[in-house]
């Protein structure tokens, strides 16, 4: 009986030590970060790699019609970007910018393998 208690005392410590590090590791994903790239609508980027000045009316009319907005970087990275819950006014104000270079300030976060912004300020390019 000596010994059962032995190895839930174990297994305790491990899973106390696992939650720990669990935790750790996603406070430290999510950081303050800034991107500057063009402004894209998700939709017509996935699904043809369309962007550009030859699409900036397309981009225009889709991201006003709903479609999820991302940042594509210099270095051809692509950004998710996410209203914040009690801050929405910087993402609806991107909206105005589609096909236009954009800095984007906000919570850096990543979710199975989707890297996201939840923006907290922008500022267009002048």
């Amino acid at each position: 009986m000596k010994k059962n208690r032995f190895n839930f005392g174990k297994f305790a410590v491990l899973l106390i030590t696992g939650f720990t590090a669990f935790s750790l590791s996603s406070s430290a994903q999510n950081k303050e970060a800034t991107v500057k790239g063009e402004l894209l609508d998700l939709d017509c980027y996935m699904a043809s790699g369309a962007h550009g000045n030859d699409h900036k009316s397309c981009a225009d009319m889709c991201i006003n019609g709903g479609a999820p907005m991302g940042v594509l970087t210099t270095d051809g990275k692509v950004y998710l970007l996410v209203s914040g819950h009690n801050k929405k006014e910087p993402y609806e104000a991107l909206k105005k910018h589609a096909g236009e270079e954009v800095t984007v300030t906000g919570t850096l976060t990543e979710k199975d393998g989707i890297k996201g912004i939840v923006v907290s300020e922008v500022k267009a390019k002048s």
